[in-house]
């Protein structure tokens, strides 16, 4: 019966196995393959016999193998009952396939590893798709970035409008053609800047295109920041709201076509004149039919391009055929737009009969004939010069605009007298005058009068044509900001003064800080000479420069006995910790300020205290370190209080496990009696109970021995410990009161926890105590969970969770956990949190408390790793 059961568990595994939807393997713990089903053959390419010889590391990616090793070598090792990771797999043909395995070990009875059973599932597809969306996502931020450079940069100026008409955003050309800034355009009605007679059209342009959502061409006129109208042409367009379908924004841009407007008129006024401008303007001037045909040409398109108007009337030359491949299409969009009637202004490149090339600045306009367009004129300007010397003007501009945007000095000319006849912009941000309230005057009239005296009295500009000087200068709100000016006298071929050039910067900030510099320096010493702290001052040579009256009353030693000496030859540190002085002193220069470093120091009596030292940097008027300040705090009593606090605690934890570590002990105690009856019985092999009876005895010796060390006072002494072993050595000592209570313990640690500096003994007390707490909170069972695992956002850290399923702790309490004397148990006394915090804390960690009532509570410990 039990062969049959064995052979049908068989044959559902094989099925199962073999018709599985994702593929399967049975690998060897060496790597060799021991079985594979038919879909993962497919996914590798191979058939069954072939991968039959192959092993796991020949199919997998060498830049992958090593993780998946690591992770094999945890199932082994028992670390862990599972792994899932992508990996590349290597097919016949060099060919890669992305796939997503899951691995589990299948052990004997034994415990001993048989195979391991992984699941393949490729994920080639998802991982292109992957890649594909990446690509998506960079191209659209490069034409983001693209689109935003035309619109910084555009000739014509961009603005976006709110739907009810209000500037959203305005380029920075607005302030190249209208004067001015986007700041003060933003906010605005556009209806604020047209003119009077153009509102109406404006208005009907708005509604139009708030209605219909179509793009939308208007001439009107604009004002300029100096009062004047320019003509501007406008192409409006909305941006829809993705889901509501509704007018999000407006976006106008526009163009300065005064000048345009101007010739036009011009034109219709006289028609000689028009003539005259088109046969004789430096510009090529040309009219097109509406097939592209040139049907007029001006002398300078003559000159220029290298056809004739007799050539244009034997053989007329269409557009087309002049124009540079590279901006065809460009073209042939103008054109097509001015010959349904809208105005076009673009640049493009020509070629003439020669084959030279020109870059033109192009202007197409319909040509109306009883108010039908019967074909396009065309003005085109030769910028190939031009346009050479516009990207020097426009480096010239930029870094104009980055020395004008960010000056933060006054510069300002006068004449001989002294009278102002130029201030720059800053006067408006650094005293609050617009420029021609402080043009005309003297500039000695707004100084302070004590000031106007002083200069006078020390001679400034009498004995050199360059000065400086300070003064203080009369804000507009009247209060006086202090500036310090750099004068120049500028004189004319004859030697005779025609000017003077100042620049005044605003040292009010200085001046403050020097200040308080002075009031923090004698703060510093009252501070020094007053505390209660002893204190004494390292100079840059790491010598005693003083010490204050708090250390000589501590430490007994007088100021003259001490003054000179170097920091570690202090007679207050005692021989055995000199090493450890050398290291605190470089950690004092290193760092601006030092804290929280506990040691012992040595009175002239020779009493030992123990000391919280802290420092930190003394700095010069120029702001550079000339010095030291270290404090050292007796913390003598407060440590024995703590110790104190602890030891109890600690005894308080020993008793409550002693019940439990007695029935431990006792298990063993009864299986050595049995054994010793059998003995007596007369059984010759006796080899095989010794042995049992010698490992039950170690297992008392152990449990007795950690009892001891919890319970025994110990000097606390920190040293380099793996905290996993800590672990494994507290468990036992609880094992008793889990099983009990009906809790498991489990523990999750990553495979590389590095040491951490601590003592051994305290530390132990902290993980007893949160165990313990975690089975009280479990009195119908459940899991405990100790995890273990390096803190990713900080490498030098180590997080130490302790997870229980207890009650949990109501939001109220949680906030009082840590108060002496406050539990929530009956027999509690509410110093264990206490005391573990406080170990924690010396332990320069954190304690963290997640908890929720009914679901459980954890407890998070971060730890710096040992250096």
């Amino acid at each position: 019966m039990l062969i049959d059961h064995q052979l049908e568990n068989q044959t559902l595994f094989s099925q199962a196995f073999q018709y599985a939807p994702i593929g399967m393997v049975l690998a060897a713990t060496n790597g060799s393959i021991l079985k594979a089903n038919s879909t993962v053959c497919s996914i590798i390419g191979l058939s069954e016999k072939e991968l039959l010889l192959k092993t796991v590391q020949e199919m997998t990616h060498p830049d992958d193998w090593n993780l998946d090793l690591a992770f094999r070598h945890q199932l082994i090792e028992g670390m862990r009952e599972s792994y899932q990771m992508e990996k590349r797999l290597i097919k016949q043909h060099g060919e890669i396939v992305w796939v997503q395995i899951t691995v589990s070990l299948v052990k004997d009875k034994a415990g001993e590893p048989l195979f391991f059973i992984s699941q393949v599932l490729n994920i080639s597809d998802q991982k292109r798709t992957f890649n594909e969306l990446q690509k998506k996502t960079r191209l659209l931020i490069e034409r983001e970035q693209r689109y935003r450079s035309v619109v910084e940069h555009a000739f014509d100026f961009i603005t976006m409008h709110h739907p009810d008409g209000t500037y959203l955003y305005a380029s920075p050309s607005c302030y190249e053609v209208l004067g001015y800034t986007p700041e003060e355009m933003i906010g605005k009605s556009g209806y604020e800047f047209l003119h009077p007679e153009d509102v109406q059209v404006g208005i009907q342009d708005h509604m139009a295109i708030l209605q219909t959502d179509k793009q939308s061409n208007k001439i009107v006129r604009l004002r300029k920041k100096d009062g004047r109208y320019i003509w501007t042409e406008s192409t409006s367009s909305t941006l829809l709201d993705s889901e509501t379908g509704e007018v999000k924004e407006i976006i106008i841009v526009s163009r300065d076509i005064t000048e345009r407007i101007k010739k036009e008129r011009n034109l219709q006024d006289n028609e000689q004149r028009y003539k005259s401008l088109f046969d004789y303007h430096p510009d090529l001037i040309y009219s097109m039919d509406l097939e592209g045909n040139y049907t007029s040409i001006n002398q300078t398109f003559e000159e220029l391009m290298g056809y004739t108007k007799q050539e244009m009337i034997e053989n007329p030359i269409n557009f087309r055929s002049v124009v540079d491949p590279a901006d065809f299409e460009k073209v042939e969009h103008h054109f097509m737009q001015a010959a349904k009637g809208i105005a076009q202004r673009y640049e493009a490149s020509g070629i003439n009969k020669n084959g030279r090339y020109t870059t033109f600045d192009v202007t197409n306009v319909p040509i109306f004939v009883n108010r039908q367009i019967i074909g396009v004129y065309g003005i085109a300007s030769d910028i190939t010069y031009r346009k050479e010397l516009w990207k020097k003007l426009e480096d010239s501009q930029n870094l104009y605009q980055l020395i004008s945007e960010n000056a933060q000095d006054i510069i300002s000319y006068a004449t001989p007298d002294g009278v102002i006849r130029y201030v720059s912009p800053a006067i408006k941000t650094l005293l609050g005058y617009e420029s021609d309230e402080y043009v005309g005057k003297v500039a000695t009239d707004f100084w302070h009068p004590d000031d106007v005296a002083s200069f006078i009295d020390k001679s400034i500009l009498q004995k050199s044509d360059v000065d400086t000087f300070t003064c203080r200068v009369c804000h507009k709100q009247g209060h006086y900001v202090w500036f310090e000016t750099t004068a120049k006298i500028i004189r004319n071929e004859n030697g005779e003064i025609v000017k003077v050039l100042a620049v005044g910067r605003d040292i009010s900030k200085r001046k403050r800080a020097e200040q308080e510099l002075k009031a923090a320096k004698e703060q510093l010493e009252s501070f020094i000479d007053r505390n209660v702290d002893p204190i004494l001052i390292l100079n840059l040579e790491e010598k005693v420069a003083r010490i204050n009256h708090a250390f000589e009353k501590t430490y007994g030693w007088t100021e003259s006995e001490l003054v000179g000496l170097n920091l570690v030859d202090l007679p207050n540190i005692p021989i055995e910790i000199r090493p450890e002085a050398v290291h605190s002193l470089a950690r004092i220069k290193s760092i601006e300020a030092f804290e929280g470093h506990e040691t012992i120091r040595k009175r002239k009596d020779g009493i030992i205290l123990t000391v919280m030292i802290s420092s930190f940097t003394m700095r010069g008027e120029n702001g550079h370190i000339n010095g030291w300040a270290v404090i050292l705090r007796d913390i003598t009593d407060k440590k024995q209080a703590e110790e104190l606090l602890i030891r109890s605690e600690k005894l308080s934890i020993a008793g409550q496990l002693a019940a439990g570590i007695a029935h431990e002990i006792r298990n063993p105690i009864t299986a050595i009696k049995g054994f010793v009856q059998l003995m007596k019985s007369g059984i010759v092999e006796k080899k095989i109970y010794l042995d049992i009876m010698a490992s039950e005895i170690e297992r008392i010796e152990m449990i007795l021995s950690e009892l001891l060390i919890l319970a025994k006072p110990q000097i606390i002494q920190m040293e380099r410990k793996d905290i996993r072993m800590l672990l494994a050595q507290v468990t036992p000592l609880l094992d008793t009161q889990a099983i009990i209570s009906n809790v498991q313990i489990i523990t999750e640690f990553d495979p590389e926890i590095p040491p951490i500096l601590c003592d051994e003994n305290q530390l132990k007390q902290v993980c007893i105590n949160f165990i313990k707490n975690a089975i009280e909170a479990m009195p119908k069972g459940g899991n405990i969970v100790i995890q273990l695992k390096s803190k990713n956002e900080n490498p030098n850290q180590l997080l130490l969770r302790f997870i229980d399923q207890g009650c949990g702790i109501p939001e109220n309490i949680l906030s009082k956990l840590g108060e002496p004397f406050y539990t929530t148990k009956e027999k509690g006394t509410g110093l264990g949190f206490m005391v573990s915090k406080r170990i924690i804390e010396n332990h320069h960690g954190e304690i963290v408390v997640f908890s929720e009532e009914n679901k459980g509570t954890t407890i998070e410990i971060s730890l710096p790793v040992a250096d």
